[in-house]
């Protein structure tokens, strides 16, 4: 993100979103989809943006598109297989779409159902599951934060150029600091701009003995899928010692919401980093980072700060609980 972009969204906050604020003139930019970028065979995807502060609308494929008091900006276009250009103002970017596979020739044969994937086991994973740190201080009980994607993989997008990555970085830096204010032992899998490899975030956890592990993340809707239509937080685990973790940390954040942003519980995820049978271990979506909305809450740090406060206190919640107890009734979706 240009350092001039950076500068008109934190002057945006602190003058409570006052269009009174002069900036220097920007013409209109499109963040997503970038430029070159390759879609699958898909009939309609997302498009994202930000105008010049002041302007109510802006003319996205020869349609008014209203514009956020922020000047981001979000709607759907269609699309045909090959060459796209999609134009909004005076910006432009230019896609390749897939072409739909042919179709298979019908069948008179029944076709049984697909097995669900099985996957490996972690290879430095141990077979016991760990139980909750229950009894012990916070100075013996040490967590692993990650934030999601980095470097090269700079995950979703919002309106104003600000990619996941950093917003995933930044809230991870005040879920850490929280912990340790408390006294517990944090350990980052990564403090900067960098990209470790899937495979050994989860591995952090076991080279350090870890009690839990906890990924942090801003969503994104399907390609196809309006961001207008999609905003809510969740926590995604794969078996029951990380449903345990997911569940303590969705209650206390969902608590912390309140009304302003719906709660989509604990979700059941075969993702690489909540799949380990010995650390509990999930993955927070914190907000979808696609709309101006949430692209907004994003940078504001005092409410970076009280999302960080819900997962510290859902942490802690669960560092009391036995092996088998739960903070609340709640079944993953």
């Amino acid at each position: 993100m240009s350092g001039m972009r950076r500068e008109r969204i934190a002057c945006l906050l602190a003058a409570g979103i006052s269009l009174a604020v002069h900036f220097a003139a920007l013409s209109a930019t499109i963040a997503f989809p970038r430029d070159g970028q390759k879609l699958p065979a898909i009939a309609r995807c997302y498009i994202l943006g930000a105008e010049e502060p002041g302007v109510t609308n802006v003319v996205v494929q020869g349609r008014n598109v209203p514009v956020h008091k922020s000047g981001g900006w979000v709607t759907m276009v269609d699309l045909t297989p090959g060459t796209n250009t999609l134009v909004a103002g005076d910006a432009q970017v230019t896609v390749t779409v897939a072409r739909p596979p042919a179709p298979r020739p019908a069948s008179t044969n029944s076709v049984a159902a697909t097995p669900e994937r099985k996957y490996e086991k972690l290879p430095y994973a141990g077979d016991k599951p760990k139980a909750p740190p229950k009894g012990r201080k916070p100075s013996e009980i040490t967590v692993v934060i990650d934030p999601g994607h980095g470097g090269s993989d700079t995950g979703a997008m919002s309106p104003h150029g600000l990619p996941e990555k950093d917003a995933n970085l930044r809230l991870a830096k005040d879920v850490r600091d929280e912990l340790v204010r408390r006294g517990y032992v944090v350990v980052m899998t990564r403090e900067d701009d960098s990209f470790p490899a899937l495979y050994d975030r989860p591995k952090v956890a076991h080279a350090r003995n870890a009690d839990a592990f906890i990924s942090i993340h801003h969503n994104a809707p399907p390609l196809d899928k309006d961001p207008r239509q999609l905003r809510y937080h969740a926590v995604y685990a794969w078996n029951d010692i990380g449903v345990r973790l997911a569940t303590a940390i969705n209650r206390r954040m969902a608590a912390a919401f309140g009304t302003a942003l719906p709660n989509n519980g604990v979700i059941h995820a075969n993702f690489a980093v909540t799949r380990n049978p010995e650390i509990p271990s999930c993955l927070i979506e914190t907000d979808f980072i696609t709309t101006p909305e949430g692209e907004l809450d994003c940078w504001n740090g005092e409410r970076r700060r009280k999302v960080a406060k819900a997962i510290a206190d859902g942490f802690a919640d669960w560092t009391k609980l036995s092996d088998t107890e739960t903070t609340a009734k709640e079944k993953t979706k």
